[in-house]
């Protein structure tokens, strides 16, 4: 203890400097759930976490909240990109997340689109077909191949690292639809690559390429999509240029790297400080977190955050850290729906894509909008208030008029999707819609050219269940307007999306 008490003043210091930076105004935990059971039942359910009973702080218990909250949400995504591939290899991938089964260097291909039975991750679309890979290049760079594409199909592959920055595309946007062969380069890699291969340099031996393969106008085609998934590979460079075709992935080693034991004895609300230091083992902190990992000596970390000694904690610490870690998610998700630039409703961030080092905007991203593409490939625009600046309600219904020289001024495609509030899934209807936007078939436009969506509960007139986007039967709910390959008109104030009109 005498050791942590030297260190208070600068823990105090450092942490508080961090946690009042952060504070502008996805999976929960075990840990979670267990604090928001104790919480009045009105409060959110679902993945929104509710504010935890802070009280007084003082002395050790203080401390450890301030560097808890900062542990949290500087190192959340980290521990959150391990939980995915985690879950990735499980058997039962399939009927836990959505996605089949898939070691790393190997493409976990999506069959279907999204629906609302894919819970895992916060806000997914409905208008592409994903296929993702989760990455490790550190014995070696990878071969991507990406085949040929219709001239007319959208698609691409983002690459992104474990703190939820992308740092490449290749796609319909940037590489047109010829396909090719593509080197996968970690930091560190010292050998020669052949010219004949384009090189993507990715900033940390692990990363994960999120694919997307989007459906033609007006028609959804698995057969055709499920060709091109099929042509996908991943291979290690020494094996390419050998000729042979040897999956670069393998059970046995992606189960050793990804294999972790939480302990019997580790206190109810630290589990997430549990899987930050395992993190930590596999994706080096960033060179300005060293004061934040001094600091987290304190709450029991050592040997530069990869080690959280938690038996070494008096009753005060992990208190504060149980409470810090409710705060932490509590924090992300009032973040998720207050952060970026409003325009009619319609909230979107510029930064998306691009998280840089505001922490908790970082870690909020990454709990509701998992692998969100940077505003060149993709806008996306959250919307939870109507006109009269009144949050939906699924007893009410709306209309979203877009004139018709108003329409999103997109290169690919745009939709709109509905979600249910509580943990940002899609919404069970009749009709089996979750999005609604131009590549829709049927969708019926005004003489004048113009377009009219219809948010409601309820079948409305047969006429206009063609342009009809249903609402939650008994949740609340929030919705996703995408522009896909947009032009700059958002940006430079020449156009914005029409408010959410309350009619009843």
């Amino acid at each position: 203890m005498t050791k942590h008490l030297k260190i208070i003043g600068f823990v105090l210091l450092a942490s508080s400097t961090l946690f009042l930076n952060s504070c502008t105004p996805e999976t929960t935990s075990s840990a979670d759930t267990k604090e928001a059971e104790k919480t009045d039942a009105k409060e959110p359910k679902g993945k929104q976490t509710p504010a935890p009973e802070i009280g007084k702080l003082d002395g050790e218990e203080a401390v450890a909240f301030s560097v808890g909250m900062n542990a949290i949400t500087t190192f959340f995504p980290v521990a959150f990109y391990e939980d995915l591939m985690r879950n990735r290899i499980s058997p039962d991938s399939e009927e836990k997340t959505g996605n089949p089964q898939a070691f790393i260097n190997q493409f976990s291909l999506v069959r279907q689109l999204r629906g609302p039975k894919y819970k895992l991750i916060a806000t997914p679309n409905n208008d592409t077909y994903y296929c993702q890979a989760y990455c490790d290049v550190s014995t070696e760079p990878l071969v991507f191949h990406i085949p040929e594409m219709e001239p007319d199909r959208y698609f691409i592959f983002q690459f992104w690292d474990p703190n939820g920055d992308t740092f490449e595309y290749l796609g319909s946007r940037t590489i047109g639809s010829q396909g090719g062969d593509f080197a996968l380069v970690g930091p560190n890699y010292q050998g020669s690559v052949p010219k004949s291969l384009p090189v993507v340099k990715a900033p940390y031996e692990n990363f994960v390429i999120w694919g997307r393969v989007g459906v033609l106008a007006g028609e959804n085609d698995p057969d055709k999509v499920h060709a091109i998934q099929d042509q996908l590979e991943l291979s290690f460079i020494s094996d390419y240029l050998n000729g042979e075709s040897v999956p670069a992935y393998s059970e046995e080693k992606s189960k050793e790297r990804l294999s972790i034991e939480i302990p019997e004895d580790l206190p109810d609300g630290l589990e997430w400080y549990f899987k930050i230091a395992e993190a930590l083992k596999h994706t080096a902190p960033k060179r300005q977190d060293s004061a934040l990992l001094v600091s987290m000596e304190y709450i029991g970390y050592s040997d530069h955050g990869k080690s959280f000694n938690y038996k070494d904690l008096s009753e005060s610490q992990i208190s504060g850290l149980r409470t810090a870690s409710q705060y932490a998610f509590h924090m992300m998700d009032i973040v998720a729906q207050s952060v970026g630039e409003e325009v009619n409703g319609w909230r979107w961030s510029p930064r998306s894509g691009i998280l840089g080092n505001d922490y908790l905007f970082r870690a909020a991203w990454a709990r509701w909008y998992t692998g969100g593409n940077s505003a060149e490939e993709a806008i996306y625009m959250d919307g939870r208030n109507d006109d009269t600046g009144a949050a939906f309600d699924t007893n009410k219904k709306y209309v979203i008029h877009f004139p018709s020289d108003q329409l999103p001024r997109v290169q690919a495609f745009w939709s709109i999707s509905m979600y249910n509030l509580s943990d940002g899934s899609f919404t069970e209807n009749e009709i089996n819609r979750y999005s609604i936007g131009s590549n829709t078939q049927g969708l019926q436009y005004n003489p004048d050219g113009s377009l009219d969506i219809y948010i409601q509960r309820e079948r409305p007139e047969e006429k206009l269940v063609s342009n009809w986007l249903p609402s939650p039967k008994d949740d609340g709910f929030y919705l996703d307007l995408r522009l896909y390959n947009p032009d700059n008109s958002l940006q430079n104030g020449t156009w914005a999306p029409p408010a959410v009109k309350f009619v009843q």
